[in-house]
């Protein structure tokens, strides 16, 4: 089985990508508490609503594949599975493939914008997905896959096993209340996943981090937070103001980012002597969220009463 690694880099600075927000100034909200019971094996995905505090749906990770965009023409991987996907450009769908040598590709996790794995869809390619590991860590197999066309409404696809068997063809039709309709393989149908998109603002997940400039291990599955970036919701890391003292009077002193992962991963690091995680409790991120209210985060423990990792537990608060 494939070795996955885990990457912990902790990097200290303020963002700094979009250009400054005219806000209006008003009473903060009370600070409250919330834990994201993950599992510690990771095996949730968990949607939540900042504004509320609230979860607004959980998943387990493996339960889809594939996702199709609505509002843009692309499909994206299940990359908290660790999927991978390689393209072939002289091949036909009734060809058998054996998956050696392959060169397989990954979405950035910051966003569709800057790449994934599909890139720009073919109808004459064929697709190799691996679709990554099970939660226990065995493979989930492989399947191969042409998209026959997209249309305003719908993607058109085949799809079957490696060796030609368990075959299906299908239409995803688009839902425009969603950013991505999702696909499972092992049900050969679609499968709610995702919440609607003015629902949600933060994702607690495993996901498929890129390491640049890396040729022999280019991907490591992490845990984190990823962003509904698609509906706008806008980011800043600061490491130099205390929780406590970041209010809307310096929310101008920010410069908002849109991608997925700006939160990510590294608000934790791993100590291998004593084999246990800690949080940097000097970060604290500063989020305007789907409703364009804005929020500080700071987390303060990955771990709950019981000692379980897999619990990211954080203080909020509205500006």
């Amino acid at each position: 089985m494939k070795k996955i690694h885990l990457l912990y880099i902790v990097i200290l600075f303020v963002s700094c990508e979009q250009d400054e927000i005219p806000i209006v100034q008003h009473q903060s909200g009370e600070v409250r508490y919330n834990q994201m019971d993950m599992g510690s094996d990771y095996n949730k995905q968990i949607f939540y609503n900042l504004n509320d505090n609230i979860i607004i749906s959980e998943n387990i990770k493996n339960k889809w594949d594939l996702a199709f965009g609505s509002a843009i023409n692309q499909i994206i991987i299940n990359s908290s599975t660790f999927t991978q996907l390689s393209e072939l450009k002289n091949s036909n769908f009734q060809d058998l493939i054996s998956t050696e040598d392959l060169l397989w590709r990954w979405d950035n996790p910051k966003g569709i914008n800057h790449g994934t794995a599909f890139g720009d869809i073919s109808t004459t390619s064929l697709y190799i997905i691996d679709r990554g590991y099970n939660i226990d860590g065995s493979s989930r197999g492989y399947r191969k896959l042409i998209v026959d066309s997209i249309t305003v409404d719908s993607y058109f696809i085949r799809y079957a096993d490696l060796d030609n068997s368990n075959f299906n063809a299908i239409e995803v039709r688009k839902n425009n209340s969603q950013n991505f309709e999702y696909l499972s393989f092992d049900t050969n149908n679609l499968i709610n996943i995702e919440p609607n998109i003015d629902e949600w603002d933060l994702i607690f997940t495993q996901y498929t981090h890129l390491f640049e400039n890396n040729n022999e291990t280019p991907a490591y599955l992490v845990t984190g937070v990823l962003s509904n970036y698609m509906n706008n919701v806008l980011i800043a890391k600061d490491t130099i103001n205390k929780f406590q003292d970041i209010n809307i009077q310096i929310i101008d002193q920010y410069n908002f980012s849109n991608s997925q992962d700006k939160i990510g991963y590294d608000w934790k690091m791993y100590d291998f002597d004593t084999q246990s995680y800690t949080v940097d409790l000097d970060i604290t991120y500063i989020i305007k969220d789907v409703s364009e209210r804005y929020f500080k985060l700071h987390f303060i423990d990955f771990y709950n009463t019981y000692g379980q990792k897999g619990c990211p537990t954080f203080e909020i608060q509205e500006l």
